[in-house]
This record gives C-alpha cells, structure tokens and sequence, in this order.
C-alpha cells in the first residue's frame, strides 16, 4: 500500500475488542494456534499495516479479563478497559486514549487478517472522505473480522444511539442497519481475495481445530500463513475438513505437544497450586508452545481461574479419572502438583503412556517414579533422599513457581499512609483473616491495613463486613486472583505461608510469615534465613500481641525492609515458570529424539 495515503494529520488505530467470555469457547482469546495465542497472531497481522499507527485491545473491566490485561502488558499492546456490557463505550475511551481520527474496529475471533485488505479500506475511507466503509454490493471477500471508521462517525453514535443495544453491542453493525446515518463510502474489491470461503473466524473448538489443522497441513509457524495461503490451500483440497477430523479430536494439542496438569485446588487445598500452574501452562503455552490440559482434584470454583486463562480445565472425581484422561488425550508430559495424587506404583503405570513426568514440590514417595522434580531450597526439600530413584531432582531458587509474572507486574507506587496488607489464603480454612485484624487493632490508626478476602473464603460477605466495623483505616480486597496492585502499595505484608509468600518476595514486599502447618513454618524459615521476612511459626501457637509488636516493628524499620526487598528480588526473579518448561521442553525434545551411539 503506498505512504502517500498516510497524511500526517489522520491518525488510524486498530482496536481490537477481547473478553475472555464466550458462551461456545471461553478463554478463546488467548487459545493457542500453532503454539501462540489467537490474540497474537491478530496482533502480529496488523502490525503489518502500512496505514494504522498503533494497536490497541479493548476489553472490559471484568475481573475474569485480567488474564488479558496481563497478555497485553508483557507484550507491550495498549489495553483500555470499559463497560462489559457495552462494547460503543470501550471503542470511545480507546478512541479518546490513542487520539484516534480513524478507528480500525477488529474481532478477536479472526485470526487471518491481512494487512493489505485493512490498508485499501482504510486508504478508500480517507480518499472519499468517509466515515464508514464496505466493498462494492456483490464484491465477493473471503475476509473477516475488520470494519474502519471515522471519529465524526464514533463521536455521532455516543451522542445519537448511545442507548440503542445495536449501537452498543455491534458498534459498526449499527451503520449497516441505517445507512443513511454516516456517509457510507464503497472499496473496489481487494484482488487477491475476491472470493468465497469458510468461515475461518474461531467461536467453536471446532473451529480452533480447523484452524491448528490448517497450520499444521501448510507446515506453517505461527504467523506464517497468509489468508491468502489457505484459501489456496482450501481449494486445491476441497475434502479438507476430513483431513482436519483427527484434529479435532484433541484440540488443545499445539505443535510442541501437549502437557497434562494434575494439581490441587479449591476448598481445603487453597488456591496456591492453581494459581502457579496456570503460570506454568502460559509459560509453556506461550514460550515453547506447549498446549496444557488441567486434571483438577478439588473443587469446582478452582477450575474458574483455569478457564478464564484459557486452559482446559477437568475435574477429578474418582482414583481412575487420571488415568483415563490420559487415555483419552495422549499427553507427552504430566505434570503433579499437590498433596493428593497418584502413588510410586501408579504413577509408574500412569508414564508408560507419557514422555516426561515431572513433579513439583513433592515430598511423597511417588516423586521418585518422575523424571524431573523442582524445589525451592527449602528444609523439607533439602532433607529428600533420592536412593534408588532415575529422578533428577532441581533444586534452588530459580526454580520457584509463583502465580504472577513480577516483570509484568505495575510499578511500585507507596500510598501517602504506611500500608499493610494482609494475606490469609484464597480460602482461608483456618478463619485467620478476623484473628488478624483483632491482634493488629491496637496499631495506630495511620497505618492503611487491607485484609485479602479470598475467593474461597467462608462466609466472606460476613468477614468483610466484620473487618471494616472494626476500625475506620480498615480495607478490603475482594475478587481479586491477580494481587500484584495490591503488592505495588503495599509496606509490609502478613501473610500465610504458600505461594503469596513466593510472590511478596519477588516483589520485592517486606513479610512476616505465619505457618498453617509444621512443613509451612520450616519452608518459612528459608525465607527468614535469606533475609525475606520474619517467620512467626505456627498460626495457631502465635500470640497476637507478638504478632502485632512485630508488624509494627518492622514498619519502624526502613532499613530493615529496604535489605528484605533487595534480598527477595535478588533471590526470585520470577523466571521459574519460564525455566521450567523450557527444561520440559528440552526433556521432550531429547526423548523424541534419542542420541545415537556411534559405532
């Protein structure tokens, strides 16, 4: 497309709308195809658009979309947030935010954009002075997914059709209803793809095998492929989707492989291990390109924060559902994480049909039977005998797997009062968040104190309710699964010991730490002795008259935190999750293909 078109005083941006929501396919947004995301590949097509400037995602300020929140700021993509229920209002704040003359409006289910197409629309719009654009009537297009329009246009629904559910929901679907409301402009057809052709957007995951298949057919990386390519492709092989049928039988198999996930979750088992194996599967997902299925063993609810980060998620109900998961998906790796699970012998029988087993902080016997095992050098971990096992067990820091990415994480931002936050676990089975609150009560009112109420928290309205009567500097954070803002304020955090802990470290957040169990007050006491916190012990031997001298201790002491934040940076950079799936992948890659021994 030539650059005479881009004039310096029209400024086109592509906004792209994403909800993790979908009714056939939740989480789609960030499914992979040939080992990225769909929204990557949406990305990485328009950024080859000669005519637009920058490139925006819009989504909605529903907790379950912080997982794309998250995608787009360790990619470097703008993200604007709005009204869930209303998609005109996000496409004004992003059209407000970038400064927009021309608004490029793109589905996030249409993973074959092709740059020139949105270049000779956008370059019709701005010759004929437009503020909407269609091809010509009869024009066949195998395109999808992109509409562009004029700011005059977008500032005209907010003030005229605001309220209408067409103009809200469809934006640009709006324009086509009345044609006379904006001046509507026609583009020639567009050559090298003026004709029919399946729907190649992605609402089913039927639809997102086709697309894998495709890729897989044309021996295409990701972001390889032109629309171009398949439609050719499509018609060379008319019979294609029964080419495609295998596929769909396992959709999440991406090109590096597939890697099922067994770990704890929900109810008694908090939601620690979730929470770090979904990083874990982004990781993998995302870097090596590894598609990840959940087998979880606890409740329900647990499986919510899977799914909103667009993995699989199945739940376990008996000793033979393992296994017959397995069967049923052909994973190359298993991965265990939690208290519960298989025995040694099961896990025996169980790796026959997987390439690499891996375990994660495991004390039980069974870890022996895994290829690969990771600890944090913690006591327990330190002290496990490995005799008569092919297990090769990692053991450091660097191997630690948090639940949130700290490089991704906002910047640290003190409030004006001294913050404490406090942390007792996604559910909190020992009623600790109101213990606490009463033992701090005596601290002066200066301080800011916000209490986590976790999403499996028992009678949580109650708690919460409980908590902000009992002082007026007193806070809640509700509904929270990402705590990295509440981290960025925060002076001081009390918490109990598990993955929060592994993350206020890699934060960089000062901690007093109160084990739940035994096991947890030793793990604790590798953080103290590495100058992260304080370990206070036992939560149920604690007194809170201690617990409060020591909170207020260390918010006395500014150089004593200052040492505590430099040490969990130094020692947890947050890149475990990153480590170890590429240590998977190479183990995956060395078993596929064995050295030869020379003769």
């Amino acid at each position: 497309m030539p650059q005479s078109f881009a004039r310096e005083n029209i400024r086109v941006v592509a906004v792209i709308q994403a909800r993790m929501g979908s009714r056939r396919l939740p989480g789609k947004v960030l499914k992979p195809i040939a080992g990225k995301p769909l929204l990557w590949h949406i990305v990485h097509r328009l950024k080859a658009c000669h005519l637009v400037e920058e490139i925006a995602v819009a989504t909605s300020v529903n907790a379950a979309d912080e997982a794309i929140v998250e995608w787009c700021n360790a990619n470097g993509v703008t993200v604007v947030r709005g009204p869930e229920d209303d998609v005109l209002a996000r496409y004004a704040n992003a059209a407000e935010k970038l400064d927009a003359d021309i608004i490029v409006r793109v589905s996030s289910d249409a993973p074959f954009i092709d740059a020139g197409f949105v270049d000779h629309l956008i370059a019709t719009l701005i010759e004929q002075d437009g503020d909407y654009v269609l091809l010509e009537d009869g024009a066949p297009c195998a395109h999808e997914g992109v509409d562009p329009f004029s700011r005059r246009a977008l500032d005209r629904l907010m003030m005229d059709a605001a309220h209408d559910p067409d103009a809200r929901e469809h934006v640009t679907g709006y324009f086509r209803l009345h044609p006379e409301f904006v001046k509507t402009v026609r583009a020639r057809p567009y050559p090298p793809l003026a004709k029919k052709a399946r729907r190649l957007t992605i609402d089913t995951p039927d639809d997102l095998a086709f697309i894998e298949a495709l890729h897989a057919r044309l021996d295409a990386r990701a972001g390889e492929a032109s629309l171009a390519d398949l439609l050719m492709l499509m018609e060379r092989e008319p019979d294609f989707n029964v080419v495609a049928a295998p596929v769909r039988r396992n959709p999440v198999r991406m090109s590096g492989g597939l890697a099922m996930i067994c770990c704890d979750g929900g109810g008694k088992f908090g939601y620690g291990h979730v929470k770090r194996m979904v990083g874990l599967a982004r990781a993998l997902r995302d870097r090596e390109g590894i598609g990840a299925i959940f087998a979880l063993n606890g409740s329900e609810d647990a499986a919510a924060p899977i799914r909103r980060a667009g993995f699989e998620a199945v739940m376990l109900h008996g000793a033979s559902d393992l296994e017959t998961l397995i069967d049923a998906n052909s994973p190359d790796i298993l991965l265990l994480d939690g208290r519960e699970g298989p025995s040694r012998a099961e896990l025996e029988r169980l790796k026959r049909g997987v390439v690499v087993t891996a375990v994660i902080d495991d004390g039980h016997e069974r870890r022996l039977a895994a290829d690969y095992a990771y600890y944090s050098p913690v006591p327990a971990a330190r002290a496990l005998d490995w005799s008569g096992s092919n297990t090769l067990p990692r053991l450091g820091w660097e191997w630690s797997l948090l639940g949130l990415n700290p490089n991704a994480a906002p910047v640290r931002a003190p409030s004006s009062r001294p913050t404490v936050l406090v942390a007792m676990g996604g559910s909190d089975p020992h009623g600790l968040t109101l213990r606490m609150a009463k033992a701090l009560s005596i601290l002066d009112s200066v301080y800011r104190i916000r209490f986590v109420i976790g999403t499996g928290m028992k009678n949580a309205d109650t708690v919460a309710r409980g908590l902000v009567a009992l002082k007026k500097n007193y806070e809640t954070v509700e509904g929270a699964d990402d705590l990295s803002i509440e981290y960025a304020s925060a002076d001081v955090a009390l918490c109990a010991f598990g993955v929060t802990a592994y993350e206020l470290a890699a934060c960089g957040i000062p901690a007093l730490y109160l084990g739940l169990t035994p096991d947890h007050v030793d793990s604790a006491s590798a953080f103290a002795d590495a100058g992260m916190g304080l370990n206070l012990g036992l939560a149920e031997k604690a007194e809170a008259a201690d617990i409060a001298r020591k909170v207020q201790w260390l918010l006395n002491k500014p150089a004593v935190r200052r040492e505590m934040r430099n040490a969990g940076l130094s020692l947890l950079d947050g890149q475990g999750a990153a480590r170890i799936a590429a240590d998977l992948s190479m183990a995956l890659a060395g078993a596929r293909t064995p050295l030869r021994t020379a003769l």
